[in-house]
Order: C-alpha cells, then structure tokens, then sequence
C-alpha cells in the first residue's frame, strides 16, 4: 500500500467515515496495527494534572519502606519517569500536529487519487497534481489548493473556493473539474453553478458550460453533456484545445519528454485518445494534426508531415 492511500484510509478510519471494505484493505496495512495502539491510546486522553514532584515522593517512600538501600536506584527512576512524561507529551503533542496540520496529496505520471476533505468533499486528482488543505481551520475556510487538474464533488455549506496559481473557482455546494497549466484555466461544471475568477475577469458556469481562458485572452465559453470527466475513465477528451497544451497533458499522463520540430503549437485539437496506450494516443494526435512522431527512451518527437 502507498503511503498516500494508507494516509486517506487512516484518516477516514480516525473520523470514522471508513467502509468495511476499506477498513479491510486497512488492517492488512503493517504500519496499522502501531497506528492503532496510539489511537487507542490517546482516545481519552485530556491535558494532565499530574504533580510530578507528589507523585514521585510518594513513590520514593514507599520503596524506602520496602527497601532502604534502593534510594540510588531511585533517584535515577525519577529521572526516568519525568523523562518518560515528557517523551510521552512530546510524542502525543507530535501525534496532534501530525492529524491537524495541512493536509497534502499529490500523484505522478498517469496515477489518479481520491482524496475525501473533512466536509466529506471529494477531490480526484489526475495525473502529476497536487493539492493541500488545512484540515485544522476547515471549518472556517473550506480553501483547497491545487495545482494540475481535479475533479470536485463538493458537500453544500460555506463557500468553498479551489485557489491555483492561474485562478479561483468558488462554489457552494456543486461538481465540477478544474485544469490548469501555465498561463491556462479550464473549468467544466458538471452540477451546480461556479464562479470563474482570473485576470481580474469572471466567468459563472452553470450545468453543462465550460469555460477556457489562455494568458489575458478573453474567456471561452462552450456546452457538453458528459456527467463527468473523461480522464476518470482513462481517456482524455479535448475540445478546441492548442496542441501546446495537448502535449502539456500527454507529458503528465505518460511521464515522457516530448519535443517538436517546426510543428504549430497554436493549432486546435479536439477529440481524445486513451491515457493507457501511448501508441494509440500518438497515433491519434499526429493523424488528426498532420503530424509524424518518433520515440525512444521515454523520448518524442513531433514534426510535420
């Protein structure tokens, strides 16, 4: 098990918001059981009113009565014991830090993840994304910060705003996948309605609309009638899409170097081709784009016919 999936089901394990499926999968992790003993552990725990120095005392005289010649031994046992409280507030203060600092999650080259935020939120990254949130102050701010592309089944309730370094989408409670690349924002609403913010332009997105905004371009605004994103069944669908960015999401999806020579990296593609057959995928760019390729080593090539 990777140590991103074991972090989701711990998670959801310590909220109780796991399946017995997923619980299953869990429990056959060997890092889980360690995990458990602390969980329990710390349950119950409540901030300490221990006297250390009463404590230690009345330890100190009842082993003076049972054995007068141990006070050597004892003092060394004190120091053990308030070393061990305080190994102890250290571990557990670590532990809390641990389950309430920001929350990060990122894929690689063709991976997809799922990530459930507090609310019960999902997120589903595509391939080579990142994204963080702080699960401490989600109550307050649901704020998650992406960079790639994701797709967001989001619960109704406060405003919930997806902040990347192109642009902010904000929504209340709705579905919709988001992608971005340098100097690129594409939004799709799937379900609800979204506000599109870059450039100090906006942009507000109902069911079925998808807008699209290059460097300082003005918005492109088009309909579809997918219910959800292509890329989550492994296949990635375009719509008069500038091949610069077509080969930005092959670089992502199959983790290659792509080169061109001389090749038009503003002209439009749309369609789609598979996120699991390279050849395939090629095949379909450079056939509908005029276009030869050649690979080697993890290495391509794109040039005119």
């Amino acid at each position: 098990m990777k140590d991103q999936e074991f972090d989701i089901l711990l998670n959801k394990f310590i909220e109780e918001t796991i399946s017995s499926d997923e619980l299953a999968i869990l429990k056959r992790s060997e890092k889980f059981e360690s995990y458990q003993k602390i969980l329990n552990a710390t349950s119950d725990f409540q901030t300490p009113t221990i006297n250390v120095s009463d404590s230690y005392e009345a330890f100190l005289r009842k082993t003076q009565l049972e054995n007068k010649e141990t006070k050597p031994v004892i003092k060394l046992r004190k120091a053990y014991i308030m070393a061990g409280i305080a190994a102890s507030l250290v571990f557990l203060f670590g532990l809390f830090q641990f389950l309430n600092s920001d929350q990060k999650f990122q894929t690689s080259y063709g991976e997809q993840l799922s990530v459930f935020l507090p609310d019960s939120s999902e997120v589903v990254l595509n391939a080579s994304s990142f994204v963080k949130f702080n699960k401490k102050e989600w109550a307050k701010n649901r704020i998650v910060n992406l960079e790639g592309e994701a797709f967001f089944k989001v619960k109704k309730g406060s405003k919930f705003k997806v902040i990347t370094k192109e642009g902010t989408v904000s929504v209340l409670g709705t579905q919709f996948n988001v992608n971005e690349y340098a100097n690129f924002l594409e939004v799709q609403c799937f379900e609800g309605k979204v506000l599109v913010e870059r450039n100090k332009k906006q942009q507000i997105l109902t069911k079925g609309e998808a807008v699209r905004q290059i460097k300082t371009n003005e918005f492109e605004k088009w309909n579809f009638s997918k219910e959800k994103p292509s890329w989550k069944n492994f296949e990635t669908n375009f719509n008069n899409t500038p091949l610069i960015y077509i080969i930005e999401n092959f670089k992502k999806t199959y983790g290659v170097e792509v080169t061109s020579e001389k090749v038009n990296l503003e002209k439009r593609f749309s369609g789609s081709f598979p996120n699991k057959d390279i050849k395939i995928a090629l095949e379909t760019i450079s056939n509908s784009m005029n276009l030869d390729y050649s690979i080697k080593n993890k290495k391509v090539i794109l040039r005119n016919k």
